[in-house]
């Protein structure tokens, strides 16, 4: 796509630029990917005044032998990299409906497969003998961002992540500002999670028990594996409530634990059927579990209480922190259209696009659009316009 802009006279200078941290930057910080390659970013310089971090996902890897096929991808490695980005791809898309148009931009390649949770400083056995350090690798980017550009100056940071990245920017929505704060840095810094709420509270239910009429939760499971995988990173306010209450500190891998506890301005940007979360987490079958199932079947039930619970989830986080703000299609999808959202294509919801309303938001007017579903289910994507509540 990247072509495309050149040919209308693009020029090169303008293409987001790939910037991998120097060496002596790597070895002190272990801010590597799987493979143990130096990370890095892609950054176009805008108006100085306004920044957008924008963290990438793309899963994570859960045993040895998938890390190791993940290490040989660029989703593991930088070596494959690119030199230049594709300037129309979030968070870069220079169309003036973009949500970035105008901003300073950074974008992080998601190359540690930890949910950018890690803190590894060394390979470990248990990852097929590679690392997992992206919560160093967020620290050494921000910190050489701040020593190498005008971020240090600007007024405003939007610290963003979508899936894994979405999760990643959640666990360190507090961290981020006491981390420029240490830098003698102090933008207003606002976070915003694109489909990050793994888990809403009270999933994964996995598909093969609720279809025998079991609906019991497996996040404490999924949540502890992934922390023994990972060694992660875990937000400090999770921590000491989670002791308080006698659970295990590993629970707080999973988001629904960390919301109550931020203090820092969050948006939750997050479809309430959750596709990735049914067929990856649940294990429905895609020839199953599809945007037009009926709302009395199996499937359909079992659509239904993930759009119930990531409602009951989303709705809990405002009523703790009246400072979050939502915006919560009704679509059976992951990522997909969310991005194009943020692109700035025309879909709204019930003439609020997502633009509008992370504006208002921005703005400090409370925001919570929410698309109502259809019979319990998601709507076709035709029919989110006109169909939703607006809370202000």
């Amino acid at each position: 796509m990247w072509r495309i802009g050149l040919l209308f006279g693009l020029a090169a200078a303008d293409l987001p630029r790939k910037v991998l941290l120097p060496s002596e930057v790597v070895a002190k910080t272990s801010a590597k990917c799987l493979d143990s390659s130096p990370s890095g970013f892609y950054i176009r310089e805008q108006d100085p005044s306004k920044w957008v971090i924008f963290i990438d996902g793309g899963g994570l890897c859960i045993d040895a032998l998938d890390c190791r096929r993940r290490a040989a991808t660029s989703h593991g490695s930088s070596k494959p990299w690119p030199e230049t980005w594709d300037p129309e791809a979030v968070p870069f898309s220079s169309a003036p409906s973009s949500v970035f148009h105008g901003f300073s931009q950074v974008f992080v390649p998601y190359c540690s497969g930890d949910l950018w949770l890690g803190m590894d400083h060394k390979p470990r056995l248990i990852v097929g003998d590679l690392q997992m350090s992206g919560h160093h690798i967020l620290e050494a980017v921000v910190e050489h961002l701040v020593n190498t550009t005008s971020l240090r100056r600007s007024s405003q940071l939007v610290f963003a992540g979508q899936s894994a990245g979405g999760i990643g920017v959640l666990h360190h929505a507090d961290w981020i500002s006491s981390k420029l704060s240490s830098l003698s840095a102090s933008p207003r810094v606002v976070v915003l999670s694109a489909a990050g709420m793994f888990f809403p509270s009270g999933w994964p239910v996995l598909w093969d028990e609720f279809r025998l009429g079991v609906e019991w939760p497996v996040d404490n499971f999924m949540a502890k594996w992934c922390h023994l995988i990972e060694g992660s990173f875990l937000h400090e306010g999770c921590q000491a409530a989670a002791r308080a209450a006698g659970r295990a500190p590993s629970t707080c891998e999973d988001v629904s634990r960390i919301l109550p506890e931020l203090k820092a301005d969050v948006f939750l940007m997050q479809n309430q059927f959750d596709q990735y979360q049914v067929l990856h987490l649940g294990l429905c079958p895609a020839s199953t579990c599809t945007a037009e199932v009926s709302a009395t079947s199996t499937p359909g039930r079992y659509l239904a209480l993930l759009g119930r619970l990531t409602n009951a989830t989303l709705g809990a986080a405002i009523q703790n922190n009246s400072r979050f703000g939502i915006y919560a299609p009704s679509r059976f999808d992951h990522t997909g259209d969310l991005l194009q959202d943020l692109a700035g294509t025309a879909r709204s919801i019930s003439g609020v696009s997502f633009k509008d309303a992370f504006g208002r938001w921005l703005a400090g007017l409370p925001t919570y659009v929410v698309a109502p579903s259809c019979s319990g289910l998601p709507c076709p994507k035709e029919e989110q316009v006109g169909a939703a509540s607006l809370v202000v």
